[in-house]
């Protein structure tokens, strides 16, 4: 089943689920590397999630529950909608990892 789910994913909207997973990674890297250099977070579930899990630990576990809640509701529903989930979520991340950049660059070169 969950092969059959992520071949679908693969092949039907492979360009959009390539845009989140960018996202995805943009967002995770500016906020280590932003957390390093001594930048705060201020998403409230991964502030509470930290003291358990770390920050790369916190980010990744947040992450993977919401593509996990993100795949299954792209396979529920139907196909001509189904663009909006991968849509729906790379536009937060995608900001939130360029709101990231834009802290980042600010800090380093004021």
């Amino acid at each position: 089943m969950i092969q059959e789910l992520l071949s679908d994913v693969v092949h039907g909207d492979h360009g959009l689920w390539l845009v989140t997973m960018l996202a995805l990674v943009l967002d995770v890297l500016t906020t280590l590397y932003g957390l390093g250099q001594g930048l705060t977070e201020l998403n409230p579930v991964v502030i509470k999630l930290i003291p358990s899990f770390g920050p790369v630990g916190s980010l990744l576990l947040l992450k993977l529950v919401v593509l996990a809640v993100a795949l299954v509701a792209w396979e529920m529903l139907p196909t001509r909608y189904r663009a909006a989930i991968p849509i729906s979520v790379a536009v937060p991340w995608g900001v939130a990892g360029l709101m990231n950049t834009q802290l980042i660059l600010v800090t380093i070169f004021g």
